[in-house]
């Protein structure tokens, strides 16, 4: 953490750990129920941790939706995908590219349609961090198993 303070570095770890709690909240509350907790967590981190409140309420909700149809919960799920799809355009665009990315990461690939699109929406949006991560991941594209779809 070069060039951090040790208040910068204090204040990482502390939203850090609120993001932990929340992907723990997600999970627990996902079956079926209302997701309070979860939603009362990202409310916090859009005001303590600087991030932007329809991106953390647009992910909250899309993962709150995954967890609930992955758990058996249609009508949760259903809810869920409602209540993000509520947010900004540009929050439900982020919220797609970075579970794209994420599906990528845990394949090891990405299909050359999600990379063009997400390097250009990184690109966009200046998010150097997002064209490191899809690089990476594309650059594993290698062997007999490597896809083109």
């Amino acid at each position: 953490m070069a060039g951090l303070s040790g208040g910068d570095c204090v204040k990482q770890d502390y939203v850090t750990g609120q993001i932990r709690a929340l992907a723990d909240a997600v999970r627990r509350e996902g079956a079926g129920g209302v997701g309070t907790h979860s939603f009362q967590l990202a409310e916090h981190l859009a005001a303590e941790g600087g991030i932007h409140r329809g991106d953390i309420m647009a992910a909250t909700a899309t993962l709150l939706a995954m967890t609930a149809w992955c758990d058996g919960e249609a009508e949760a799920a259903r809810r869920f995908a409602e209540l993000a799809g509520e947010h900004d355009v540009e929050s439900r665009e982020l919220v797609t590219h970075l579970l794209r990315l994420e599906a990528g990461a845990d394949r090891g690939w990405l299909p050359q349609e999600q990379v063009a699109a997400l390097l250009e929406y990184a690109r966009r949006e200046r998010r150097g961090d997002l064209v490191s991560r899809v690089r990476a991941i594309a650059g594993t594209r290698r062997g007999r198993h490597r896809r083109e779809d």
